[in-house]
This record gives C-alpha cells, sequence and structure tokens, in this order.
C-alpha cells in the first residue's frame, strides 16, 4: 500500500515537473515572440515618421548618415526616394541624435520667416552663408532643395552653438537690408520698356566693362540685372557709377528716337562764347542748345549779323 501511494506520488511530481518545463517553454517562446513583435512595431513606427519627415529632418539625417559613411543613390533630398533609403538605415540611436540635434542645433522657424520666396535673396544668402562659414561651394545634394531651404539647411547641419547661429542670423539680415540700399540705382529700369532696358544695359557693360561680364548671360529682366550686380564684388560706388552712365545712355537713346528731325552735332567754342552762350541760357531760362536753335534760325530769317561780319568783332 505505502509502495503504490509512493508510486503514485513520483509519478504527479514526474507529470507536474514536465508541465512546469512545457509552462517555461510556452512562456519563453511568447516572450521571444513578443519581443520580435515589439521590435517589429518599432521598425515600423521609425519607418512610418521618416516617411512623413519634413525637409530639414531629412537633411540632417542624410548629412549625418552620409558622414557616418553611409552611401545614398543620387536624388533629390527632399523626395520619397530619399526618405526611402534613409528608412533603410537609421536606427533609435539615429532617431535620438536627431531630436538631440533639433533641440540645440535647430533655429526655430520662426527666425527665417524674414527669408521670402524670391530667388535673388535666397542666391544672395546662400553665397554669404557659406562665405561665412568658410565654405567654397554648396554640397550637392543640398543645391538639389530649393534655394530658400538651402540657406536654412546650412545652418542646420553647422556643428555649432545656437547662440553662434542666431547671431550670424541677425548679421546677415542687417547686411541684407544695407544691400537693398542700392536697389534705388536700378529701379527706373522696372516696368515700361524694361527688356530694352536691360537689352541696353548689357550693350554698355560689353562696351565698358567686358571682364566683369564675361562668363554671364545677358539679362532680360530687371531682376535677372540684380541678380547679376548681386554676384559681383565690386564697391556701391562702381555700382553707382555704372547706374549713372547706363541711365545717361539710355536718355540719349530716347531722347533721338522722339526727336527724328534732329542729330547730335559736336562743335568746339572758345571759352568766352562758350560762357556767353551758358549766360544767355541761364537768362532766358532755356537750354544752351535752344539758344543755338532760336539765333541760328533768326539769323537764317533775317540776315541780321552774318551778312556783316566785320560789326560782328
Amino acid at each position: 500500500m505505502r509502495q503504490e501511494f509512493r508510486k503514485t506520488i513520483d509519478i504527479y511530481t514526474f507529470a507536474l515537473k514536465s508541465l512546469y518545463i512545457i509552462i517555461d517553454e510556452c512562456y519563453k517562446t511568447s516572450i521571444k515572440h513578443l519581443y520580435v513583435k515589439v521590435v517589429s512595431m518599432d521598425k515600423h513606427n521609425e519607418s512610418s515618421r521618416v516617411l512623413r519627415m519634413r525637409v530639414r529632418e531629412v537633411t540632417w539625417l542624410w548629412h549625418y548618415l552620409a558622414r557616418a559613411g553611409v552611401e545614398f543613390n543620387e536624388c533629390q533630398l527632399d523626395s520619397t526616394t530619399m526618405r526611402f533609403q534613409l528608412r533603410n538605415h537609421i536606427s533609435t540611436r539615429d532617431i535620438e541624435k536627431l531630436e538631440y540635434a533639433k533641440d540645440t542645433q535647430f533655429l526655430p522657424d520662426e527666425d527665417f520667416k524674414w527669408v521670402d520666396k524670391s530667388e535673388r535673396q535666397s542666391a544672395w544668402l546662400v553665397r554669404k552663408a557659406l562665405e561665412l562659414l568658410g565654405e567654397r561651394s554648396l554640397l550637392p545634394a543640398l543645391a538639389t532643395l530649393p534655394t530658400r531651404q538651402q540657406f536654412i539647411a546650412i545652418f542646420d547641419i553647422w556643428e555649432t552653438r545656437l547662440s553662434v547661429k542666431r547671431r550670424a542670423i541677425d548679421t546677415l539680415k542687417n547686411e541684407w537690408r544695407e544691400h537693398q540700399l542700392d536697389d534705388k540705382l536700378f529701379n527706373w529700369m522696372k516696368g515700361e520698356e524694361e527688356q530694352a532696358k536691360c537689352s541696353m544695359a548689357w550693350e554698355w557693360m560689353i562696351k565698358h566693362q567686358p571682364r566683369l561680364i564675361r562668363r554671364a548671360s545677358p539679362w532680360g529682366s530687371h531682376a535677372e540685372l540684380m541678380e547679376f550686380f548681386d554676384r559681383q564684388d565690386i564697391t556701391p560706388a562702381e555700382k553707382e557709377l555704372f547706374a549713372t552712365k547706363i541711365k545717361r545712355r539710355w536718355s540719349t537713346r530716347k531722347t533721338r528716337e522722339n526727336s527724328p528731325h534732329k542729330k547730335q552735332y559736336n562743335f568746339v567754342l572758345a571759352n568766352d562764347v562758350n560762357a556767353a552762350l551758358n549766360q544767355l541760357a541761364l537768362k532766358h531760362k532755356i537750354s544752351r542748345t535752344k539758344v543755338l536753335e532760336t539765333l541760328i534760325l533768326h539769323e537764317a530769317a533775317g540776315g541780321l549779323y552774318l551778312d556783316k561780319p566785320a560789326q560782328i568783332y
């Protein structure tokens, strides 16, 4: 009886141990599957997030991974193709790095609100920002972005303190305002006959400043002309001189066009005759040309003086 009881106990003990082993294996398997599932979900969430990323985040991640040795196929930086490539390479740690960079290296969008979408301002700012950083050219991938976004990207990937970046932004903002002060020199070219004025300005530059336009393309609008002068290393005084002479050339051309029966002539006058001509113009409040026209026509009609040359002297 005692032997049978012990035998029964041994059978139950073995059964319990076997059940324990089975339960333990099931638990481990469940945990493993759960872990794989969680990791898979994390991967899915990271992938989905990359596809929804803003261009500033995409640009920073691309630059970070490229510097780490990741090779990307060439494509537009702000594109679905680039986001798919990033998705294949990023890790949770990379996402953490991005979040840290957004807190420590990204200036707020508000700091760039003064930068409009015009090609001229953005192109000028990109050149100045590169000069500020001591860079000679823009990274090829960044060049695929709109020009305004190129400027923002330069600041996002610049590894320095936010306070330094903000001072640089303020400096460029003030420099742009000063740069615009010279715009008034060429405002007369906008609007009516704009293309003809720009064409004439190009002709003047070919004749008088061939070195400056050696690698330039003819401009056909006021905006293109302004972008050309933005890229030139000339002083405000030089720019003013060019604008004055170009405007004078245009005025002369229009005067000739509006006076088809008139032609320009050059005379050599004695100093006393020139002084007398000036006095007559001031006295009668007319131009020197008008004085000469009036005197010549009157003489031609009446013959008051030239028929008696001796009386003139």
